[in-house]
């Protein structure tokens, strides 16, 4: 412990706690410079080791979660050192996230509710990327989101998804009800941009002016300052935004031609040899080789918008980027949304659907209705401080069963697949491989596991599958005592480009009749951050992918916390931020495998202008087909990481099934 790390609070005394089997692992205080970190919390009156929402540290994809998993991968067989349990279902489905929870829920609304259901997940909790995070400070519950945000417009949701959440007791025209847009600038907060002084030469937390941060016209998501947060903006506004920055006078200059300029960077083409011209560039493409930006404005410009749409704008296209609120076509005469192939409709993003832990509630709801006696209560009000008994999950006498900290290893048909009755399952849970047996199966987990799930499929299905790989992604909360350090600097949200964490802001401020948020700097309250570990620099999506993969694998919580103590401290101690003691807990979320997205098979194009793809060229498309009494769901199955794709998803794969009559 170097004297550096002590001044960031690296030995504070909170417990850090491991949990890996059923054990746990206290480390506490001096100890921790001869051990290794991997979880911290706050005091919780809770039993931790039977109530995973509130454990800390290492989430997401925790240890123990992957291991069985990457060890098929790398060719470990199970199959004959199994064991028959002699049960039998009407419907395995493997993987417990958003669309398998669905899958079931929608498989007993058409075959009744005495069907035998068994659902498998890898993870100590259930949901997938809808994970929850809980903490307990001062005898108060505070919850926040470790993945799936929110309800993304859910009146243009597919009919199976508003089924399902109007069945579940989901009432989304409260939207803004629950949401209170006024909180945060009725305390003079902003929305800033925090310059750190490695990347821009001096260390600066700009926060915005303009009294609106969410507009109508912006989502709820945007940690831009309103002046930039359209791609045209008031001239003098973005002027006086920029004067604040330590930005050099060239690179503002840039900038500010790109949100007000109204220049034409392709004055001599018509307006479809633009749209031609700018299809094949991403963002960063467009900065460089047509505005002739600077490395300044790069480096500010690469991960802007990185946390919504999961990547840095060197993957994202031009014509998308502008369609997102990019700046920079102002003065090209070409209509974005024409040209991006959408339908260009305004949409008030006030109507975007939040709960305190994003869409983990939709997967609470979900359990328990299909689990009774799971967990109290009948609203979406009473979910949220509904407290879960994990062990009622796998009761035997349930009819839908819910497996936590199982890995599927093996799937099969009892005989030849066109003419089979069944299916066997194998899978492990605590080192011990366990076979099943049911009458279909329905695999809603990671669809690039898939092909060694499934050695039975067609070659050509098993390459689809595997090439839907997914982008990493990193979503954090810390637990601050107060957040008097952000109020004094006028921010509840900042882009940080150029720091590890590229977005940070303070937790949605929402009131349900059984939760509310802090409303006061003084109250504890939760900090979110994201990461989208990416290297750019032009490499292929899929090698980008894999290398943030394998980072995230590779990073120990002792890194990841000491980055987010000094990207704190850096940001906030201007306002009197206190890094050793204003820190209550650390919750880090690690998705290795993050957004679903679709990839070209021929190209290696993301899925952003899929629709001029041939279904053959779509992997998802092709990985999809049905396979004798086998079936897909996941948002894999659609490649798109929305909550209401998963859901859909999950609705046609059941379709398939009950329409096959196997």
């Amino acid at each position: 412990m170097n004297e550096n790390d002590q001044r960031l609070g690296m030995d504070a005394q909170i417990s850090r706690r491991d949990f890996l089997g059923g054990a746990s692992l206290v480390v506490v205080g001096s100890m921790l410079s001869h051990a290794p970190r991997a979880e911290a919390m706050a005091t919780d009156p809770s039993d931790e080791a039977n109530y995973p929402p509130i454990r800390t540290g290492l989430r997401g994809s925790h240890p123990g979660s992957f291991e069985v998993a990457h060890a098929l991968r790398d060719g470990k067989d199970w199959t004959n050192a199994s064991e028959d349990s002699g049960e039998k279902y009407d419907l395995i489905v493997i993987g417990g996230g958003l669309s398998g929870l669905a899958t079931a829920w929608f498989y007993r609304r058409e075959t009744g509710p005495d069907s035998k259901i068994l659902v498998i997940e890898n993870h100590d909790d259930f949901g997938g990327h809808a994970k929850r995070n809980e903490f307990h400070i001062d005898g108060k519950m505070l919850v926040d989101l470790g993945g799936a945000e929110y309800l993304e417009d859910p009146s243009s949701f597919p009919e199976s998804a508003q089924l399902l959440l109007r069945e579940l007791g989901v009432d989304t025209a409260l939207s803004r009800d629950v949401f209170d847009h006024d909180l945060y600038s009725s305390l003079n907060l902003r929305c800033g941009i925090f310059f750190d002084e490695k990347t821009f030469g001096r260390s600066s937390l700009t926060a915005g002016k303009a009294g609106l941060d969410h507009p109508s016209s912006e989502p709820a998501y945007v940690t831009l300052p309103a002046e930039l947060s359209n791609a045209r903006g008031d001239r003098n506004a973005v002027a006086q935004f920029l004067d604040g920055t330590p930005l050099s006078d060239i690179a503002k200059e840039q900038v500010l031609h790109l949100f007000v300029g109204d220049i034409d960077y392709l004055p001599s083409l018509s307006r479809e040899e633009k749209i031609e011209r700018l299809r094949p560039l991403n963002y960063i493409e467009f900065l460089r080789d047509v505005v002739g930006a600077n490395k300044e404005v790069i480096n500010l410009f690469w991960m802007w918008r990185g946390s919504y749409m999961g990547s840095g704008n060197d993957m994202a296209p031009a014509l998308a980027a502008f369609y997102y609120g990019m700046p920079g076509a102002a003065g090209l005469g070409i209509n974005v949304s024409y040209a991006y192939g959408a339908d260009g409709a305004e949409r008030d993003f006030r109507n975007d659907f939040h709960f305190p832990d994003g869409n983990a509630s939709v997967a609470r709801l979900l359990v328990r209705d299909l689990v009774p006696n799971v967990a109290p209560g009948n609203s979406m009000n009473d979910i949220i401080s509904a407290r879960f008994d994990y062990s009622r999950l796998d009761d035997d006498d349930g009819p839908v069963r819910i497996r936590l900290n199982a890995t599927a290893v093996d799937v099969r048909h009892v005989g030849d697949p066109k003419s089979a009755e069944a299916i066997d399952v194998t899978y492990v849970k605590d080192g011990q491989a366990t076979r099943i047996r049911g009458k279909h199966c329905v695999m809603a987990c990671y669809h690039s596991i898939v092909p060694y799930l499934c050695p039975e499929l067609p070659q050509k299905q098993k390459a689809a599958l595997g090439r839907m790989v997914r982008m990493p992604l990193v979503s954090t909360n810390v637990l601050l005592s107060n957040w008097r350090s952000l109020h004094a600097q006028n921010v509840f949200a900042a882009y940080c480009p150029g720091s590890y964490f590229s977005d940070v802001r303070l937790t949605y401020p929402l009131r349900f009749a059984d939760y509310e948020s802090a409303r006061s700097p003084d109250e504890p309250i939760t900090l979110h951050m994201y990461r989208v570990p990416l290297p750019g620099g032009g490499v292929a999506a899929e090698e980008q992918f894999r290398a943030g993969r394998r980072e995230l694998l590779a990073t120990t919580f002792e890194v990841l916390e000491r980055k987010i103590r000094i990207q704190l401290d850096e940001m906030l101690s201007p306002g009197g931020f206190n890094v050793r003691t204003d820190i209550r807990a650390i919750t880090v979320n690690r998705w290795p495998h993050g957004y679903t997205v679709g990839i070209n098979s021929k190209t290696g194009r993301l899925n952003w202008f899929s629709d001029e793809w041939p279904d053959e060229e779509k992997p998802w498309i092709v990985g999809r087909k049905s396979f004798g009494r086998i079936f897909f769901a996941s948002s894999d199955a659609q490649a798109s990481a929305m909550t209401e794709s998963a859901i859909d998803q999950a609705w046609r794969a059941t379709n398939e099934l009950v329409d096959a009559g196997t």
